[in-house]
């Protein structure tokens, strides 16, 4: 029994070993995951949207590696009740390009800790009126989506980190946080978007949650 105890443990001591990458090596990783995203502003709430990409990853040292990608990721926000109104039904639909750039520390084997900076780029911004308004919109000629990327700064820059988990045989599991730095409304009336009825909507920065699943392809 104490032979079989040994022996399972010199497997998964391996197993485990083979799951980090040697350092000099590079890997392409397709990803992909949901995400909770949210403006920072009082009045939005967190909206679910998908996400999908690929990173490649270089490792530096046995306790180090860089990765870069490109994501394409779902954001936004719901709007929150007002004056009593229920506004549940309404969606501000803001779609990314992203490209992460991350600096990632093991700190045992498989799993890791990263930080980095990551450009986005706006590819569509739109508000839907879902339920029972958008269908009274309809009715009376009116339309339940409207268009706003020209209200929208088409550059976004945010802040990540991550928590991830690689399996030996090469399948990961990651949470990311995103903060966001920028304003996600263009400025109106010299800069003061208080005055704008619009960009009082949106007057904060981008937030997401991220949960991605991958697979490490070594090259």
């Amino acid at each position: 029994m104490k032979k079989m105890f040994l022996i399972a443990a010199m497997m998964v001591a391996t197993l485990t070993a083979s799951a980090q990458s040697n350092p000099g090596t590079f890997s392409i990783q397709p990803k992909v995951g949901i995400g909770f995203s949210k403006i920072t502003d009082d009045e939005a709430k967190f909206k679910f949207g998908i996400g999908a990409g690929v990173e490649g990853q270089y490792q530096i040292f046995n306790w180090l590696a860089a990765s870069g990608g490109v994501m394409y990721q779902q954001m936004g926000s719901k709007i929150k009740d007002q004056d009593g109104i229920d506004m549940s039904d309404v969606k501000i639909n803001l779609d990314y390009i992203q490209i992460p750039m991350m600096a990632k520390f093991y700190v045992a084997k498989g799993l890791s800790l990263g930080a980095g900076i990551q450009p986005g780029f706006l590819t569509k911004a739109k508000i839907k009126v879902g339920g029972e308004y958008g269908k009274l919109l309809k009715e009376y000629g009116g339309a339940d989506e409207v268009d706003i990327k020209d209200n929208v700064e088409k550059f976004d820059l945010c802040f990540p980190l991550c928590v991830a988990y690689e399996l030996p045989m090469g399948l990961f599991f990651e949470a990311r946080y995103n903060y966001g730095v920028t304003d996600v409304a263009k400025d109106y009336d010299h800069g003061d978007k208080k005055n704008s009825n619009f960009s009082s909507y949106i007057d904060d920065k981008n937030l997401l949650f991220q949960l991605t699943v991958g697979y490490k392809i070594p090259f």
